[in-house]
Parts: structure tokens; C-alpha cells; sequence
């Protein structure tokens, strides 16, 4: 009976070692990644709250979103943040934070996320998933003039760019990029620029904002 249960323990360990790896998991694993800065800036005005993002040129890329539950707030009739950038495929909580009986109600009209969530007391919670690319604008029931904004982002690949223009988006695998902006008023034409981005490399990239 032991010699069978050998010979049969023998026969398995051989059949998986025969069994092919996972590459592809293993390669995007391993994968080195390098990260793409720089300064956005423009020759009149002043810049506007915006984003710069990537989006692979190799349409076979695919980035998977966060884990991470994003939350918004609503206290004293503003939503906190009252800009939030997420990936596609994203959860955000909306949370009612207020100290005292009120409501507040969470909807959007957009096209890339229309939604309602009705009214709820403090400090009940609601989540959505965002799952379309592109501006969500929210709104409250209650109070007309509460809104905010939740940018989409295709990847999550992206960064806030700071009060003096600069941004730098870190964990960037290696290849072609296009590196794209969003603005949250549109007060400049959007950019869109090829970037190379080497593995364990820093790609630097300029990015000057014109009017039409």
C-alpha cells in the first residue's frame, strides 16, 4: 500500500511539472516600471484644477483599477473633495458626515454615470462604481447649489498637477504612452504627447497649455 502511494505521489509531481507557468502573470509581475514628470505650463492665465494621464499606445495593455474605496463626504452642504480623480472600475463612498438630522441626497446626470442614490440620514453611507471613463458631476437634492466633480480617469495612471504646474505619475511600465490632460474648467486647448518611458527610467515631459 506505501509503495502504491509513492508510486502514485511519483506520477503527480511529474505530470505538474509538465504543466506550463503563467507567464503572462509572471511577467506583469516582474515587469520594471519606471515614472513620467514633469510641469505643465501656460503662456497666459492661470492654470486651472486639472490632471495629466496616460493611456497605453498597445491597445493589448490592459491596467487593472484600485482596490482602494474612495470617499466622499458631504457636511455642511459641500462635497469633500469637491474634485476627486479615480481609474475606471472604481468604487467611491458617499458619506453623509453631517453632526446634525440632515439629508442629503447624491445624483448625476453625466452620460458617462448616471445615477440617483436618494436621501439618506448621518451617517448612513452609499457606494458607486464607476465603470465608463469621463466627468461625473455631482449634485445634491437638498441643497441647490452643492456640487462637485469625480474625473474618471481611463487608467490609473495619473496625477494631481500641483499650484505651480509640476506632476509626476510613479509604477509606469516601460513602452510607448500618450500622456493626456484633463482640466476641470476648460480654459486651455487639452494636450495629448507620445512619452518612452524605460524600465526603471524617469521620463521627463514639458507640457506648455494654449488657448484655441
Amino acid at each position: 500500500m506505501r509503495r502504491a502511494m509513492s508510486l502514485l505521489l511519483a506520477l503527480w509531481i511529474t505530470a505538474a511539472a509538465a504543466l506550463p507557468v503563467n507567464t503572462f502573470d509572471r511577467a506583469a509581475t516582474e515587469r520594471a516600471t519606471g515614472a513620467v514628470a514633469g510641469r505643465v505650463t501656460a503662456a497666459t492665465g492661470k492654470l486651472p484644477d486639472m490632471i495629466v494621464y496616460l493611456e497605453p499606445l498597445d491597445p493589448s495593455v490592459a491596467l487593472a483599477p484600485p482596490d482602494k474605496v474612495e470617499v466622499v463626504s458631504q457636511k455642511g452642504a459641500k462635497f469633500a473633495p469637491s474634485l476627486l480623480v479615480i481609474a475606471r472600475g472604481q468604487t467611491v463612498e458617499f458619506r453623509n458626515d453631517e453632526q446634525r438630522p440632515i439629508e442629503h441626497n447624491v445624483f448625476s446626470r453625466s452620460p458617462s454615470k448616471p445615477f440617483d442614490l436618494g436621501l439618506f440620514p448621518p451617517p448612513d453611507a452609499k457606494r458607486v462604481t464607476f465603470s465608463d471613463a469621463g466627468p461625473v458631476q455631482l449634485y445634491c437634492s437638498i441643497h441647490r447649489y452643492m456640487d462637485g466633480v469625480i474625473y474618471v480617469c481611463p487608467t490609473p495612471l495619473f496625477a494631481t498637477v500641483g499650484p505651480d504646474g509640476s506632476f509626476s505619475i510613479e509604477h509606469v511600465p516601460s513602452g510607448q504612452w500618450k500622456l493626456r490632460t484633463w482640466q476641470r474648467s476648460a480654459r486651455f486647448n487639452d494636450v495629448e504627447q507620445t512619452v518612452r518611458v524605460e524600465a526603471d527610467g524617469r521620463a521627463t515631459v514639458n507640457v506648455e497649455m494654449k488657448r484655441g
